[in-house]
């Protein structure tokens, strides 16, 4: 038989690691990396760092900071935009800004 104080721990380190299996990364994680999307009909390459996204077919970068949980605020060449940033999947990422959706793919 199993001492109670010992099944009590056991069932705490099970439901622990079960917490820490089911939680996503969030936002400012699933961020990083490189990505492909279509501006105006042109297929574009980003790749997102903690703090700063390029655009790696002009070889250009624009700082970006997190305004909350939800949203960026980039600084592209002095002006400044606020997005949301919303993920369909860890590989599918759309960015709302003023209304309109621009879908990027996570290149792997």
């Amino acid at each position: 038989m199993i001492a109670p104080g010992r099944l009590l721990l056991t069932s705490s380190v099970c439901l622990l690691l079960a917490a820490c299996a089911s939680q996503q990364p969030s936002k400012q994680v699933l961020i990083q990396g490189i990505w492909t999307a279509e501006f105006e009909g042109q297929a574009v390459t980003l790749e997102y760092s903690v703090s700063e996204v390029t655009v790696l077919d002009f070889g250009i970068s624009f700082p970006y900071e997190w305004v909350d949980d939800d949203h960026i605020r980039l600084n592209a060449m002095g002006q400044q935009v606020v997005s949301a940033i919303e993920f369909e999947s860890p590989d599918e990422m759309h960015q709302i800004t003023d209304g309109d959706v621009q879908v990027l793919y996570r290149q792997r």
